[in-house]
């Protein structure tokens, strides 16, 4: 990380890792890399995107995510971890909506409801989104898709969100203020005449 600044917390990729951890496991460490089979069912939402059930007896299911919102709720300070990563922080809170389709969706959607007690969920989204999911989960609301005017799918969005430390990684310190005091002596015309 030396020398090197980037961001921890909630971002598209981390919470598409997270997803991948809450539904399909570590998976032999296939988790960490997003050329996996499965990274292809986790997918940003986007109106572009094909139908992902291309046929109507599909076996797949796909979720879909976006950050709607992600609000700096404190001014950034700094801060140096028990690891010694030291950087900028601010807290944040992201809004995130989640759309799953496809063949397992409504039991998929109805298991997020289930996850805050569930062992493992607070380590996820802590360890890899620097976050905590607030209690709130909103309800599930079906909708109607239609992808680029193919067969429509029955999809279920649902929206919580995650409180989290954004963090700069700097490893460098922050100036600590300037000392104006100066030491040795001042020399004036007359003294040198004497």
């Amino acid at each position: 990380m030396a020398n090197k600044s980037r961001y921890l917390g909630v971002n598209f990729d981390n919470l598409r890792k997270a997803l991948y951890l809450l539904y399909f496991g570590v998976d032999d460490g296939k988790c960490n890399d997003f050329n996996s089979p499965k990274y292809k069912y986790i997918i940003p939402m986007q109106g572009n995107f094909e139908n992902p059930t291309l046929e109507f007896n599909s076996k797949d299911t796909y979720i879909m995510y976006w950050i709607e919102n992600d609000t700096s709720l404190t001014q950034d300070d700094y801060v140096t971890y028990d690891n010694g990563v030291s950087g900028n922080r601010q807290k944040c809170v992201a809004s995130i909506l989640l759309r799953f389709v496809g063949a397992s969706a409504e039991s998929w959607v109805k298991a997020l409801r289930h996850l805050a007690k569930r062992n493992g969920v607070t380590e996820i989204w802590s360890g890899v989104c620097n976050a905590e999911k607030l209690e709130y989960t909103s309800p599930v609301i079906p909708r109607k898709v239609n992808y680029s005017g193919k067969n429509s799918q029955v999809a279920f969005d649902v929206r919580f969100k995650l409180y989290y430390d954004e963090v700069m990684v700097t490893n460098w310190l922050p100036l600590e203020g300037i000392n104006f005091k100066i030491s040795g002596e001042v020399k004036t015309e007359k003294e040198d005449k004497e």
